[in-house]
């Protein structure tokens, strides 16, 4: 294999002055354009013409979502991971998460041994670009940059030390409850309006497999679904259904579709990322829930509510139910996204509609259970000292930063008291 082809940048930088810079000042060169996107290419060679950016996404998944680029000619729809180092793809396990299959684009300051040989859990290879080279500023002036703009979280970081792990560890996990309840009462908000539980966690479950994409074209499809119908057919003909709904019907489905079924336009769809037919496939795991032996077969709520109360791992095993296509199971990573984004604050809402608190108790120990997702919130507290455990504290994170750092709440934050008592007495 040859060597990847790395331009030299304009500034010589030091190996270890590009270890020490942050991921999110990456990042930010990405995103903000800090770079001279006159003549990039890949590391074999292709040309690569930035057709939109995209923007930071402060959820799971990769960093940088809505992106269109042009590779060799070939315009790409999708996202953009980026790393320090090439390395990092697969120290953070995206060699191996289906849900980085979207990235076009691996976005690197410096090479290293690994760059140039990447590939996504799909097997295709991976396209990456070094920007270094292309910086319009030195590593120096983008550090200062950096460090002068206000950042996501946590603000207090560089004394976080000074706080006992229990105490941090406890307050974050408090908050991923919190931010759970809140998910919950919004939930409740929808179900007083429309009070058909099954339909509200279909609807809250489909949106929570079209990932930040297509999440309002899935959760359009749900509420165009003729349930009490669809639960009567075989799996195919459920396939064959929900892809006449979407409009994205393929002609090499020979099923005929129940014809009465209103299609969505084709335009409410994002396509074109890795791989080109993502849409397709999650469209096929969706009828897979509804075929016969799926957990929305019947009662979705009563289903999932058993499943919950046996544990996360029956939980999990639940929502990965086999499409009718033959085509692969939901992974394990969206399965625990679509648990706590749709299922587990459903069934509070359920629990608390049928006043059972065995079912709130089974939420709250599958939430603690489930294992952490890794995004870019979760990725600054960890290098604040503070990696999730679950994904209770990774919710718990994202309600930190989001409604105590981002809204300079430090006297209401519990961590910002224990380094500043005197914020305990402002109210």
């Amino acid at each position: 294999m040859p060597p990847p082809q790395v331009s030299e940048p304009l500034v010589a930088e030091p190996a270890r002055a590009i270890a020490r810079v942050p991921e999110a000042a990456v990042q930010d060169a990405w995103v903000h354009g800090l770079f001279d996107a006159s003549a990039l290419r890949t590391t074999d060679g292709q040309p690569v013409a930035v057709v939109r950016r995209g923007r930071l996404n402060r959820d799971s998944g990769p960093d940088v979502t809505d992106v269109r680029v042009q590779i060799g000619g070939v315009l790409w729809a999708g996202d953009v991971e980026v790393h320090v180092t090439s390395g990092a793809w697969e120290t953070h396990g995206h060699h191996r998460d289906p849900a980085y299959d979207r990235v076009v684009l691996h976005v690197v300051l410096g090479a290293d041994r690994q760059t140039g040989t990447l590939r996504r859990a799909d097997g295709s290879a991976l396209p990456e670009l070094v920007l270094l080279p292309h910086l319009d500023r030195s590593l120096r002036s983008l550090l200062r940059a950096f460090y002068l703009t206000p950042r996501l979280a946590p603000h207090c970081s560089p004394r976080w030390a000074e706080v006992p792990e229990p105490t941090r560890r406890a307050w974050v996990r408090q908050l991923g409850a919190e931010r759970l309840r809140d998910r919950a009462r919004a939930l409740g908000q929808a179900y007083g309006r429309r009070p058909d539980l099954d339909r509200l966690l279909i609807g809250r479950a489909f949106r929570a497999l079209g990932y930040e994409a297509n999440a309002d074209a899935f959760e359009t499809l749900a509420g165009r679904l003729p349930l009490g119908r669809l639960r009567t057919l075989d799996g195919p003909s459920v396939h064959a259904a929900v892809l006449s709904a979407s409009g994205l019907a393929r002609d090499d489905l020979f099923v005929e579709a129940p014809s009465d079924l209103p299609p969505m336009r084709t335009e409410a769809w994002k396509r074109g990322g890795r791989p080109a037919n993502a849409p397709l496939r999650r469209i096929a795991q969706a009828a897979g829930w509804l075929a016969p032996g799926g957990p929305f077969r019947r009662d979705a709520v009563a289903e999932l509510a058993d499943a919950v109360e046996a544990g996360h791992r029956a939980a999990l095993d639940r929502l990965r139910a086999d499409p009718p296509d033959g085509s692969a199971p939901l992974g394990a990573a969206r399965a625990a996204r679509v648990l706590v984004d749709a299922v587990l604050p459903v069934l509070l809402v359920d629990a608390e509609q049928r006043e059972a608190p065995g079912l709130a108790a089974a939420v709250g120990e599958v939430f603690e259970a489930l294992p952490p997702a890794s995004d870019r919130v979760t990725r600054q507290f960890a290098d604040a000292g503070l990696r999730p455990r679950s994904a209770a504290e990774v919710q718990g994170a994202h309600q930190l930063a989001r409604a105590y750092c981002d809204e300079g709440r430090c006297a209401r934050c519990a961590i910002g008291q224990a380094l500043y008592p005197a914020l305990a007495r402002v109210r």
